[in-house]
């Protein structure tokens, strides 16, 4: 016995339509088609499914009996259908941010994701870009937030807006009020991010430039902790100014520096396969969150 769905859909159409030609009708067949789907179902159940003596055909007992099964596979198929056909995220997201999305935008998206899908696991990622986009690309990730990222063959990169990066210090040092340059700071403590990170490679970069190296670099993997660091009057380091918490931004100065730091473009990068409506609400939500508190601006 080999039941197909074709078959259930027209003992489904003619139960509802009471006629075998208004059932090829809405299922754009013959007649004869559908009078053949019937015949080999019967066969297979081994049972008669329609009374067929008066001018609109009834359901037997036997028909009757699997109406409400043929209904529910009906309903069954329609809904994987939907499912393979919406452009939502299922199941589990893999999504991997960097610690300044982590700070600014992640508890409010989370929240948005699972009111949108609630039946969506997220399973969340916080490391420095260079790992995040390793990760993705080797595809441990399915979507990650994170600064230069670029597009691939099996990977959609949305900038979201341009992230200022500023050297920040002590508020009390006596260089506060000074525009920095690589030979000013060599001589001060610089806390820094991994050398792949996109904060290790402008450190870096930055000194080069110039010919120059910082006397002391301390690697650190955590901005929360760099501030913190420097608000205790420690050292100097590079990082979004927005990601200071208030409780301690009366020790932080900003600094200028000459050369300028250069701004870096935020982006979502997904595997192409993950890009969803939900993807892109993820993009749409973390850009509106750093432009409400000035973190970010348009290319």
């Amino acid at each position: 016995m080999r039941i197909t769905l074709a078959q259930i859909e027209t003992f489904y159409w003619i139960a509802r339509l009471g006629s075998f030609r208004a059932a090829a009708r809405q299922l754009c067949l013959t007649q004869p088609s559908v009078s053949g789907r019937i015949r080999e179902l019967e066969r297979d159940l081994g049972c008669t499914l329609f009374d067929r003596s008066g001018a609109r055909v009834r359901l037997t007992e036997a028909g009757k009996a699997i109406q409400t099964q043929a209904e529910r596979m009906l309903t069954i198929a329609r809904d994987i259908q939907d499912e393979a056909s919406s452009d939502r995220l299922r199941g589990l997201l893999r999504l991997g941010v960097v610690e300044t999305v982590a700070r600014l935008a992640l508890p409010g998206l989370v929240r948005e994701l699972a009111r949108r899908s609630p039946t969506l696991r997220i399973e969340l990622a916080v490391d420095v870009g260079a790992a995040l986009l390793r990760q993705l690309d080797e595809r441990q990730l399915d979507v990650v937030v994170t600064t230069d990222a670029t597009a691939a063959d099996d990977i959609v990169v949305r900038p979201l807006g341009v992230v200022e990066l500023s050297w920040v210090g002590p508020s009390e040092h006596p260089l506060a009020g000074t525009v920095l340059t690589p030979a000013i700071l060599s001589g001060e403590a610089i806390f820094t991010q991994p050398e792949s990170s996109t904060i290790g490679r402008t450190i870096r970069e930055w000194f080069d430039k110039a010919g120059t190296s910082p006397k002391s670099l301390s690697g650190c993997t955590s901005l929360t902790v760099t501030s913190e660091l420097v608000a205790a009057g420690l050292g100097f380091a590079v990082m979004t100014p927005a990601l200071i918490r208030s409780d301690i931004a009366d020790r932080i100065c900003r600094f200028d520096a000459d050369p300028a730091i250069p701004p870096r473009t935020l982006s979502v990068a997904a595997l192409k396969e993950t890009w969803s409506d939900d993807v892109a609400f993820i993009a749409s939500f973390i850009a509106d969150e750093f432009v409400s508190i000035g973190a970010i601006r348009p290319e």
